[in-house]
């Protein structure tokens, strides 16, 4: 029995009334009593309350709520008091009682997912964007471009595609996306204030990652540098300065593998010293060696590959580079300007190519992937070329000044068909050369490694710094900025770009692994300041990308997503009024 008791009790002092002569009280008291169904038995409430307990209920959530078109998202449903589901609106099919699928997005508009179990349903909306994004932030960048880019030279209609088994690599520019963004925030950049830093490079490496995927690239390359600390006896990189961090590796990495893509890893040797403006060593280009120095260099370097080869092994990249990039040693020389004799010049290459075969050995214990060799120069020695998964070759394609004007694909590939030939001989001891005394029997599969700035000077007098601006002569006349009085032209890096493939493509004496492209990629769209994106003391906000190596946005890109893919997409581009 339940009893609802209300007792109202109101008291009335008579103290203030005159009229009473005591005080008047009154009591009013109710009493309710009530049972289930008019009874006395003890019962429930339940239905008149909420629905019957066995009543079927669903539930349903997505994860993201938004999306990119052509990305995924997680569906996750359960229910109760039901035996089975079914699925409705932008999905179908019988489901079981719970679960979570991960569903492709491949239309534009809201999606919405029904689950149905029983006599219950729920529903979730998932947005899609046409426009990737992250957080508040939205890409920045555009590739619109003036028509004289494009050049003088007919585009080349690529001529084959490479199969599946060839590794197709091309490498990310070599700096980091943390560089442009404090640029643009710097200048004062509109799109700034609702774009973090974190958002930004999260954005711009893996819209990055995705054009490569979408041009068949199947392994993408990340170069890196960092300052050093010489204050003891082993050089020592000082791992705050790296241009890359270890969280932007790793979110590269997971990102690559979330798209199916592998990554290779290689190191740039920086001569700078942290938080200075000096150098380890003096550098004009080439590094003049003795031995002293050579030991320093190379005990510094193997500390710090060993380092990144234990990292490299926890996040899952694929394959790294035993050598380093961007500094350039000359064995013959000297530090002191006069030249290193003949057997001085060996005793050195000896000890470079005895070193690096055990960095190769101690890389081997703590790095799992794939090794390479040939970022820096490498010739046929057998404690290295026995070691490694590759090599990595670069053509000599360079025209005369004369030939420039009148280059063509097949001249191009003339020239890289007789560099491949002539490396060939060279490291099989058939060029009429004395043999180097530990060359190997085997030469490693070849990786060829690819690149063409996008000016026809590039064709005859080699790379010019696109990063930033630098004083000198061209023409025989003073600029403080060169790279402004350097006439882009596209189609000179489109048909160098065929060439080599070509070449690369009809080769039979080496055994191909595959090819990659040097820093080939620009980090965002930009090919041509935009009015947000105006120089700073006459200094592009991210470098000059229109004379660059960079392949992003110019017709080489189409070109080699056809050797890539096999898929031929006509370069569109969009012009500057």
């Amino acid at each position: 029995m339940i009893f609802f008791i209300v007792v109202s009790i109101i008291f009335i002092l008579g103290g203030l009334m005159q009229s009473y002569k005591g005080n008047l009280i009154i009591i009013f008291v109710t009493i309710l009593m009530t049972g289930c169904g008019g009874s006395g038995d003890a019962g429930s409430d339940s239905n008149a309350m909420a629905p019957p307990a066995n009543s079927a209920t669903a539930f349903i959530s997505a994860n993201p709520i938004k999306v990119f078109l052509g990305d995924s998202t997680i569906v996750s449903w359960s229910s109760t008091n039901t035996s089975s589901c079914t699925a409705s609106g932008n999905w179908s099919g019988d489901k079981s009682t719970s679960g979570s699928e991960t569903l492709d997005i491949n239309y534009l508009g809201d999606q919405v997912f029904t689950i149905t179990c029983g006599d219950a349903s729920s529903d979730v909306t998932v947005t899609v964007s046409s426009e990737d994004f992250e957080g508040s932030c939205v890409n920045p960048h555009n590739a619109d471009i003036p028509q004289t880019y494009i050049g003088e030279y007919e585009l080349p209609i690529p001529q084959n595609s490479f199969g599946d088994n060839h590794l197709k690599a091309i490498g990310f520019k070599d700096y980091s996306v943390r560089q442009p963004y404090q640029a643009y925030k710097n200048a004062g950049a509109n799109w700034i204030e609702d774009c973090t830093e974190i958002e930004y490079k999260k954005l711009m490496y893996r819209m990055t990652l995705r054009r490569l995927k979408d041009h068949g690239v199947n392994t993408a390359s990340i170069y890196n540098y960092g300052y050093w600390n010489d204050d003891s006896d082993i050089w020592e990189v000082e791992h705050s300065t790296k241009d890359l961090s270890d969280a932007d590796i790793e979110l590269i990495t997971v990102t690559a593998h979330d798209l199916g893509m592998d990554v290779h890893y290689v190191w740039q040797f920086n001569m700078r010293i942290a938080n200075s403006d000096r150098l380890l060593f003096p550098f004009d280009g080439n590094v003049k060696l003795d031995m002293s120095l050579l030991k320093n260099i190379m005990d510094a370097h193997e500390r710090h590959i060993l380092w990144e080869a234990d990292r490299l092994e926890i996040i899952g990249v694929g394959s790294m580079s035993a050598d380093w990039s961007a500094m350039w040693m000359c064995f013959s020389c000297g530090v002191d300007d006069k030249g290193n004799t003949q057997a001085e010049t060996d005793l050195l290459k000896d000890y470079y190519m005895e070193r690096m075969g055990l960095i190769i050995d101690k890389i081997r214990e703590k790095f799992s992937g794939k090794v390479y060799i040939g970022e820096s120069l490498v010739w046929n020695d057998k404690r290295v070329f026995d070691k490694v998964n590759g090599v990595i070759f670069s053509p000599d394609m360079r025209l005369t000044t004369e030939e420039v004007a009148t280059a063509t694909v097949d001249l191009l590939q003339n020239k890289a068909a007789t560099s491949i030939q002539s490396k060939y001989e060279e490291w099989n001891c058939l060029d009429n050369q004395p043999c180097w005394h530990n060359s190997s029997t085997t030469i490693p599969k070849v990786i060829f490694n690819f690149f063409s700035q996008s000016n026809t000077r590039y064709l005859s007098k080699g790379w010019w710094e696109d990063g930033f601006c630098t004083e000198g002569i061209l023409n025989g006349i003073y600029y403080e900025c060169t790279q402004y009085e350097i006439q882009t032209d596209f189609s000179a890096q489109a048909i160098l770009t065929e060439a080599v493939l070509r070449a690369i493509d009809n080769q039979v004496v080496f055994e191909t692994l595959g090819t990659t492209t040097t820093t080939g990629y620009w980090l965002s769209d930009t090919l041509y300041a935009e009015p947000n994106q105006q120089p700073i003391n006459g200094v592009p906000l991210e470098g000059f990308p229109n004379i660059s190596q960079s392949i992003r946005g110019k017709p080489a890109e189409k070109i080699i997503k056809h050797w890539y893919t096999g898929e031929y997409e006509v370069y569109d581009p969009d012009f500057i009024d």
